[in-house]
């Protein structure tokens, strides 16, 4: 699966899912929401532990742990989902700065979207190039709203 992270296709991804997975690894894991709430993993490093959640999960449940955590992978369940698109804006402006990362059901014609929600990594499921994926995110120029990157709607922008 390609990954996109800050806009640019990367190769190597440092993060590995643990439901994919499915053993102990010294890499960096991806736990599901439901896993990560046990109270023996919470007490885990920060800088090796990221969160999986789902569109159907709450994120109340997450806030509070959003310290703890330095990715948190929003999972799309289909394309006309678009609760992760709000769940990304709520981590922001709750103060996570970790990596907010796409997966599921995303598709190019997103990118753009999902970056201005503030994701930063989108991990797709259809091949892309790296001129496909810069062209994403070129195609519209010009945003009316405020968003995670510009919290200036154009109107109180200086162009």
């Amino acid at each position: 699966m390609p990954l996109l992270k800050h806009q640019t296709l990367v190769s190597d991804d440092p993060w590995v899912n643990l439901e994919e997975f499915g053993g102990v690894t010294d890499r960096s894991i991806v736990l599901p929401l439901a896993q990560f709430l046990e109270p023996s993993l919470i007490a885990q490093p920060k800088e090796r532990l990221g969160v999986k959640l789902n569109s159907d999960e709450s994120l109340d449940d997450l806030m509070p742990h959003l310290t703890k955590l330095s990715i948190v992978e929003i999972h799309f369940e289909a394309l006309r989902d678009g609760r992760g698109f709000s769940f990304a804006r709520l981590l922001r402006r709750g103060g996570f700065h970790g990596e907010i990362r796409a997966s599921g059901a995303v598709s190019r014609d997103r990118l753009d979207y999902l970056y201005r929600n503030g994701f930063d990594s989108v991990l797709l499921q259809d091949p892309i190039t790296a001129e496909e994926a810069q062209a994403a995110y070129q195609e519209i120029t010009v945003h009316y709203q405020a968003d995670a990157r510009n919290d200036q709607p154009i109107y109180r922008q200086t162009l």
